[in-house]
């Protein structure tokens, strides 16, 4: 009897232990011999395929179990930051940190469908810290950190180069001519996104980080709308029909067609649809929206339709003596801000035509 009360009494005593450790409660007694662990002393060797690295890289959570939330200890006694503090290390393994690892923080995430909340429970709600001694926005330190809109798309600003793929050249969809029209050129004036996109407010936003491919194109710029020959304007002209812009964007072709912006207005050249793609940057010269790139010379080429043309333009090459105000006796644009701007800048006026 005393034999069976004895087994039972250590039977039930194991069971005890063994739920108190997979609690993984305070207060744990320490081990019962020095050098007992639960990893194996490979578990620090970065030669062997067991080392820590590997596997934390891929579950860092589950470091949390045994060494705390701030991975200072906890019920294990061994805190993951004297090494990792003392070598610059992280506790994301090797290569979180590096564009060319296959393990680079940035892959990991978008593998994740761009969900950077985890990283909060350790980085805090701003990225500043939290848990861990190390700021996410050291590196990520524009506005908002890494959920600033340049961290997934685009660099020093919103617009890429960058995209999501990590493309750079204008010939990708994603890049194209983002940063022309973002930051404005010697043509024209800067753009705002919301002008051809529907710009979230938080980064989890509906619509924003969903499944549909690619970025929706909604052409909301009202200039690109511009009607132009308007009766009741100072330049009306009976004899023409009333120019009223339906921008288009072809996302099998990449063109941006029946635009205010380039061409659709009166004498410029309202079939003109300009390939989103494009990198020779021959879409920009003078005679695309209005006149003739076939001309010799830029004069010619940026002449407006004329009568024998089905306009109403002077046969007059010399543009600065109406349009003073915009360009110069060489054809070189004076003032951005007065060119494809919606209004006809003759004789020193800015007038609806």
């Amino acid at each position: 009897m005393k034999t069976r009360i004895s087994f039972l009494t250590i039977i039930i005593s194991a069971v005890v232990l063994w739920s108190g450790c997979t609690d993984l409660k305070d207060g744990l007694p320490l081990p019962v011999a020095p050098g007992v662990q639960v990893h194996l002393p490979s578990w620090i060797d970065t030669a062997s395929t067991n080392f820590h690295g590997t596997f934390a890289n891929s579950d860092v959570a589950s470091c949390l179990k045994c060494h705390g939330q701030n991975y200072n200890g906890g019920n294990s006694k061994v805190s993951c930051i004297t090494c990792h503090k003392a070598t610059g290390g992280s506790i994301h393994g090797r290569g979180w940190v590096d564009r060319t690892s296959l393990k680079f923080h940035g892959k990991k995430i978008a593998a994740a469908n761009w969900d950077m909340r985890p990283c909060q429970s350790c980085h805090g709600a701003t990225y500043a810290g939290g848990k861990v001694p190390t700021s996410c926005t050291t590196c990520h330190n524009q506005a908002g950190g890494p959920e600033n809109c340049a961290t997934c798309h685009g660099t020093t600003n919103p617009a890429p180069p960058r995209d999501l793929s990590g493309n750079t050249a204008k010939t990708f969809r994603g890049v194209g001519a983002h940063q022309i029209h973002f930051l404005g050129s010697t043509l024209a004036s800067a753009m705002f996104c919301n002008e051809c996109h529907v710009v979230p407010g938080p980064i989890y936003a509906a619509g924003h980080i969903d499944g549909t491919p690619n970025a929706e194109v909604v052409m909301n710029n009202p200039l690109a709308r511009t009607v132009t020959n308007e009766r009741g304007t100072a330049d009306w002209d009976s004899t023409l029909a009333l120019f009223t812009p339906n921008p288009t964007y072809n996302a099998s072709q990449f063109t941006c067609a029946s635009t205010y912006c380039h061409g659709n207005f009166k004498n410029g050249n309202p079939t003109f649809a300009p390939v989103w793609t494009d990198a020779s940057g021959a879409q920009m010269a003078c005679g695309t929206c209005h006149g003739d790139v076939t001309k010799p010379t830029t004069l010619e080429k940026a002449l407006p339709k004329t009568a024998s043309e089905g306009g109403t333009h002077p046969q007059s090459t010399s543009c600065s003596a109406c349009h003073s105000g915009v360009v110069d006796a060489t054809g070189k644009i004076l003032d951005p801000t007065k060119h494809i701007n919606g209004k006809l800048n003759v004789f020193g006026q800015e007038r609806d035509y």
